[in-house]
């Protein structure tokens, strides 16, 4: 295992109160809340008991709610469920019915016994679940199996979006890049579509390390090219076809993984100087993007607008789709492909 890949930062010394099942989870819920650290005991349902109890006083506002109040919470929730912990005895979670995470003996081979907050061992465990069984993409036609710690699309409606408009593409293809890969899906499509360099770049070791293994589960092998690295990474020469599924929405980072959700300041403006540098003549660049940020955040840039808006490139064409709502929820939201050339 690359020692770059990010993983749950493990417990190796503490101090945690243990609690068990005779403890009430809304009191024990209290005691994080107050700073307390807490260790589970007896079985992993009793740490997921707590960890509800915390979201009932922290009043999770729900899906439907807005950016800030879901940011609030999760920030809350964040700061007090870390002092939830699990013991880890021979890289597996020490209770009886906790849930299988084989991903405990890929990222910590240099510890056998510590502990991880309960919060991390549920996200690790639902990981190795996804990263055994894979996700079907229709665009792909097949599964594919994200490591964890990487953006996995949770809709189709874009992906499938990105796939028309990449069927009617008519320019060269010699070299594509698609920037922050994440699990791959864009990339695969580049490269089912013909293009004889596909190069994907992320700043996250993990979705690297998640592409890399999945081309090798792959019977064939695609001239896809790996990078880890920011936003168009090493310069191999122009550019053809600049594709992006970027940040959707504006906000703090403090994950890696959050680096996939939300941009930052600067974050566009260096995408853009990257483009102009590295595009060849008559190349494009796609974002496959949303109009959350309009419904959402309605007081922040947007950030391709504002770029046309300042002349350094021209809008193609703007396709859309409705996303489909869940259950029992109504939404405004489409996804939107974005094909920009330059002035």
């Amino acid at each position: 295992m690359p020692a770059a890949l990010h993983r749950p930062e493990p417990v190796l010394l503490h101090r945690a109160q243990p609690v068990d099942r005779n403890v009430p989870p809304a009191q024990a819920a209290a005691w994080l809340r107050e700073g307390r650290s807490l260790i589970v005991t007896d079985r992993f349902v009793t740490g997921l008991d707590i960890l509800e109890a915390l979201r009932v006083q922290l009043e999770d506002p729900g899906e439907n709610a807005g950016y800030v109040e879901k940011r609030t919470f999760r920030e809350a929730f964040q700061s007090a469920s870390k002092h939830l912990l699990v013991p880890v005895v021979g890289r597996k979670v020490a209770l009886p019915d906790a849930p299988r995470a084989g991903f405990l003996a890929e990222l910590y081979p240099d510890h056998a016994d510590f502990a991880l907050p309960v919060e991390d061992a549920k996200v690790l465990s639902s990981a190795w679940g996804w990263y055994e069984t894979g996700v079907h993409f229709p665009v792909l036609g097949y599964r594919v199996h994200p490591f964890y710690g990487t953006y996995i699309p949770a809709r189709m409606e874009h992906l499938e979006l990105f796939g028309t408009w990449l069927a009617k593409y008519q320019g060269a293809r010699n070299r594509a890049i698609d920037v922050g890969t994440g699990s791959g899906v864009l990339t695969l499509q580049i490269a089912k579509a013909g293009f004889k360099h596909v190069i994907a770049t992320d700043i996250n070791p993990n979705a690297i390390e998640s592409v890399a293994r999945q081309l090798r589960r792959l019977p064939k092998a695609l001239p896809i090219e790996l990078e880890n690295a920011d936003l168009l990474g090493t310069d191999r020469g122009p550019i053809d076809l600049i594709v992006s599924n970027p940040p959707w929405m504006k906000g703090e980072v403090g994950r890696t993984l959050d680096l996939a959700m939300y941009f930052q300041d600067g974050f566009f403006e260096r995408f853009y100087e990257q483009c102009l540098q590295r595009l060849a003549p008559g190349g494009r660049v796609v974002f496959v993007f949303s109009n959350i940020i309009e419904l959402s955040q309605p007081e922040v840039p947007h950030p391709i607008q504002t770029e046309l808006d300042r002349g350094r490139f021209r809008l193609v064409e703007k396709m859309t789709r409705k996303v489909k709502p869940s259950p029992g929820r109504r939404t405004r939201e489409k996804v939107e492909v974005w094909e920009l050339a330059v002035v």
